[in-house]
């Protein structure tokens, strides 16, 4: 986990702390963290390809939603974690034609993401 390269994605600060925090835990490494899906595009126009992207769907500028199409029109290798408290299952189907590698319901446990991100990233 350590050279894992993960993008957090998050608007609300203190939850994108606690998404740092719960992969330090797991021995995570570089953790990059933005505010927004503008400046996410951004971000990864600038660098190098990321291992896994966390980042919420719902959050000003850009959602997450545009965020991965806009991604996966250039980079179809990373993984990418889509978090919401959006819970149906045509919410969850939007996410996959989107791109997503998966998704994760708000509100959720450090556990559940720790787990999620070792497997996706085995």
């Amino acid at each position: 986990m350590e050279n894992a390269r993960i993008l957090i994605v998050e608007d609300d600060p203190d939850y994108a702390v606690w998404l740092e925090l719960a992969l330090q835990q797991i021995g995570v490494g570089d953790i990059s963290k933005v505010q927004d899906g503008e400046e996410a595009f951004r971000l990864t126009e600038s660098t190098t390809e990321f291992d896994l992207i966390i980042c919420d769907w719902m959050m000003p500028k850009m959602d997450g939603i545009e965020f991965l199409k806009r991604y996966r029109e250039k980079v179809s290798t990373s993984m990418f974690l889509i978090l919401t408290v959006k819970s149906g299952l045509e919410d969850a189907f939007e996410a996959t034609q989107a791109g997503a590698s998966n998704y994760l319901v708000k509100p959720l446990t450090a556990e559940m993401l720790q787990e999620q991100v070792v497997s996706m990233l085995r």
